[in-house]
């Protein structure tokens, strides 16, 4: 049944983009905040190097791990941050978080229209 109602959720609410420009060793994140909801970050690699994004957050969260982006690649990852707070993005590439390639993002209660 919690599932189901969460299903409706998120189907109800709309996907905010976030674009992220990726390259050594740092995250560049076109919106500092977003409403709790469906997120998809819109990820361009500038750099020379392939990097992925993982997010934590509140209560322990950890998305799944976007597949790598290429020198030159584009890829969309969408993930579910439904509590408020910050969440750390981070890539796990070996010594790329180490060098600095992390960033925030803020999430904020949607208020009911």
């Amino acid at each position: 049944m919690t599932a189901l109602i969460l299903a409706a959720v998120l189907a109800a609410s709309p996907t905010t983009s976030v674009g992220l420009g990726m390259r050594e060793y740092r995250y560049s994140v076109y919106r500092s905040s977003v409403h709790a909801g469906t997120v998809a970050f819109n990820m361009t690699n500038f750099g020379e190097d392939a990097h992925n994004l993982r997010l934590t957050g509140p209560g322990g969260y950890r998305s799944a791990v976007s597949r790598d982006v290429e020198p030159g690649g584009h890829l969309r990852f969408k993930v579910h941050l439904l509590r408020a707070g910050s969440y750390s993005l981070v890539c796990l590439k070996p010594e790329h978080a180490a060098r600095g390639m992390k960033a925030k993002l803020r999430v904020t209660r949607r208020h009911p229209r």
